[in-house]
């Protein structure tokens, strides 16, 4: 990997104002600094007024309240920066308190607009829905608005700041590397055309038993539940999962020295990560699902409505997709030195190993993110199944909690082996397997963990076997 020389930059200077004179400086100072106080003046006393009435505690001007202190803080980013700079031209600023200034004006601007959205929102639910408006408008969906915005601004931040700092901020030639190849399985190359036929085998029964699933599952009535629900929409994750993956795979089993573009990889890792963080958490709302039906079965129809099933699965993809932003963000907004990816497909360790400078940000990046998308959703399944389990073991007849052990055992088994495998590709140090252990982990997550789901549902299932009977047994129409 080649060292180039370079003049690392560790802080910016601001050209602020500097083409106007002192006296127009001065004047702008003024101007600004007053209107400065009177925002800052005038947001505090909409905020306090909005605390102290209780004839203002209504949804709109609780987003007002709100707006208030995001642009406060979103001035507060700026303006004394700017003050300063008129009095004190080309100014400097260190790299990490400039990273800084723009997280939070990102943050902020972002979650103003979000916060506007959700104050046209109030204004139209109290217009054209004024006798649902404070069901609809309810404390938690204010809170929700108000979250989400905020969550929003801070994850657009996060992206955008770190794919403006994962730019090298040094003068540096590089080579441009514009497209890479997979080494694939170049080691087991006696075994490659077992390998494809095995593969092949697995690939094709992966596809065949999830559309199984899925079709069954909309065809047969009884099978219209939320749980099936959720199992349709991993089936169709698990299925999008291995098209990303595999048949790119089984090419490079019978071509040597596959390539793809820095484009293409880009695409597939977005796409492998998006599915795989979507399966993460729709495996989390399905065991939420089992929770939900065995710890308070009477209120099961009333909590698990067609809504919430739907913002679950919504939810499920959105944080996959937003995982897939921040790390193709951190990935690919450095410069690569290397074009041998020592895999089978556009993984994330493998690629950032042919970068050309340090990678400890990025792996600090990609290990907090992997953190929170595979043990959050774990902690919260295997919660639920502690609550399930104490609560299955004050049934008092054995058959009803061996009846309510059967409806959790699928899933649990499903589970288990998703979040292990998961887990011990890429939570583990970076050193601790060689390529080959690593590939054959990655085997286990993209080829075998996609196949147990159909497997363990269809087989051990009794609900989705009966359906399947009754569609095999089905008469065609006369």
């Amino acid at each position: 990997m080649p060292k180039p020389n370079a003049t690392a930059v560790t802080e910016f200077l601001f050209e602020g104002f500097s083409s106007f004179g002192w006296q127009h400086r001065l004047v702008f100072f003024v101007v600004f600094l007053t209107l400065y106080l009177l925002t800052l003046s005038g947001n505090a006393i909409i905020v306090s007024i909005i605390c102290m009435d209780r004839h203002l505690h209504t949804p709109m001007y609780f987003f007002l309240s709100m707006l208030s202190i995001s642009e406060t803080c979103y001035t507060v980013a700026i303006i004394p920066q700017m003050l300063s700079g008129l009095l004190s031209p080309h100014q400097p600023i260190a790299k990490q308190g400039c990273a800084a200034q723009l997280f939070f004006y990102l943050t902020f601007g972002i979650n103003n607009c979000f916060l506007l959205m959700a104050m046209g929102y109030d204004r139209y639910v109290a217009i054209c829905n004024p006798l649902r408006y404070s069901v609809i408008m309810g404390k938690e969906a204010c809170v929700r608005f108000v979250s989400g915005s905020l969550g929003i601004g801070l994850g657009m931040a996060t992206v955008q700041v770190t794919s403006t700092w994962n730019l090298s901020m040094k003068r540096e030639n590089y080579t441009v590397v514009s497209e890479f190849f997979f080494q694939g399985f170049s080691s087991f190359h006696e075994h490659k055309l077992t390998l494809f036929a095995i593969f092949l085998t697995l690939y094709v029964l992966t596809l065949a038993g999830n559309v199984i699933i899925v079709t069954i599952i909309s065809i047969d009535h009884h099978l219209h539940t939320p749980m099936y629900f959720f199992l349709s929409m991993l089936s169709t994750s698990e299925t999008m999962y291995t098209l990303v993956i595999v048949p790119q795979m089984l090419s490079g089993l019978i071509v040597q020295s596959q390539s793809i573009s820095l484009a293409g990889c880009a695409t597939q890792m977005f796409f492998f990560i998006t599915l795989a963080v979507n399966n993460c958490f729709l495996l989390t709302a399905m065991g939420y699902d089992r929770y939900v039906a065995i710890c308070k079965p009477l209120r099961y129809t009333v909590i698990m409505n067609r809504r919430v099933c739907a913002q679950l699965v919504w939810g499920a993809c959105s944080i996959g997709l937003l995982a897939a932003i921040i790390q193709i963000s951190s990935v690919f907004s450095q410069p690569f030195c290397g074009k041998e990816v020592a895999h089978y497909f556009c993984d994330i360790r493998p690629v950032m190993k042919l970068s050309c400078v340090d990678t400890n940000l990025h792996d600090i990046i990609n290990f907090i993110v992997s953190s929170l998308v595979i043990l959050v959703p774990m902690g919260l399944v295997f919660i639920s199944y502690i609550l399930i389990i104490s609560t299955i073991l004050k049934i008092a007849s054995s058959e009803g909690q061996k009846k309510a052990f059967a409806t959790c055992a699928s899933h649990l088994i499903v589970v288990i082996v998703h979040y292990g495998c998961a887990s011990i590709a890429y939570l583990k140090p970076k050193s601790e397997n060689t390529k080959d252990q690593d590939q054959l982990i990655s085997v286990a997550y993209t080829i075998f963990t996609p196949l147990l789901n159909p497997v363990v549902y269809t087989l051990r299932n009794k609900e989705v076997k009966n359906a399947l009977h009754r569609a095999i047994s089905r008469k065609p129409p006369a």
